[in-house]
């Protein structure tokens, strides 16, 4: 048996996470089967890992499907705000994921308009890393473009960005 490399074992991993997302989205199944369905996934890929960068890298981008999921159903508070902080305890698999997050967040402020300060907080954090970033890189100009529109939509359902210091 030949020795399949990491590379060979993610392809595999995205691969079998795909093929799991179009079963359950052909089957429309609702948001609590496919969150059991993804959770049920992710623990057994966690045992097929090598390294711990690579559990913790998978319960990153488990996270954060689930949390766009959530979004996309209209989750209350107690599910999102849970998912929310587990995205912030496990940390972000990159710049791309902390830019999606954010701007989740702020775009779910018309449900949770309590929360803005603290989303646009998260919201500014990454527009401060994105800045960082030479002005023509290709992530700077895709993740200002996310962010402006996540805050149109929380514009226009009436959340603004309240003043803060800090």
């Amino acid at each position: 048996m030949v020795r399949s490399t990491r590379k060979d074992w993610w392809q595999s991993v995205a691969a079998r996470r795909d093929d799991l997302l179009v079963k359950l989205y052909k089957a429309k199944v609702p948001y609590a089967e496919l969150k059991r369905a993804v959770l049920a996934q992710e623990k057994e890929l966690i045992r097929e890992a090598r390294t711990g960068r690579e559990r913790l890298h998978l319960q990153q981008i488990t996270a954060k499907l689930i949390i766009t999921e959530a979004y996309g159903e209209g989750a209350g508070w107690d599910e999102f705000g849970a998912l929310l902080r587990r995205c912030e305890r496990l940390g972000y698999a990159d710049m791309t994921h902390r830019i999606h997050v954010a701007c989740l967040y702020v775009q779910s402020l018309p449900r949770f308009p309590e929360k803005a300060r603290r989303a646009f907080a998260m919201l500014s954090d990454v527009e401060r890393r994105l800045k960082r970033l030479p002005k023509n890189h290709y992530l700077r100009r895709d993740g200002m473009r996310g962010i402006a529109h996540a805050r149109a939509v929380a514009a226009a359902s009436g959340v603004n960005s309240p003043s803060y210091s800090g």
